[in-house]
């Protein structure tokens, strides 16, 4: 009698086992689309404040300010990149 209550039950387990591995792989995705979205809002806002940078570094006249607002540029790109490809 044991063994039929074992067979029972294993079928059982497997289907919430299943029903749990489902969950986690539609909470991971729903994770990287919110992270995808995250990245395009802040690759957007930074993108806006260093063009606004760049244009006050161009009225300025000086090259040092202009150098540390494109590697601020640089950095942030590689930044979104380097995330981006974590999400995937």
């Amino acid at each position: 009698m044991a063994t039929t209550q074992t067979k029972t039950q294993t079928p059982a387990f497997e289907s919430v086992f299943e029903r749990a591995n489902e969950t986690g792989e539609q909470f991971a995705a729903a994770a990287r689309k919110a992270g995808s979205a995250y990245l395009d809002s802040y690759e957007r806002a930074v993108d806006r404040a260093i063009e606004l940078e760049l244009k006050l570094a161009d009225s300025t006249r000086q090259e040092w300010l202009k150098s540390l607002i494109e590697a601020q540029a640089e950095l942030t790109s590689t930044y979104t990149s380097t995330a981006r490809t974590l999400l995937k």
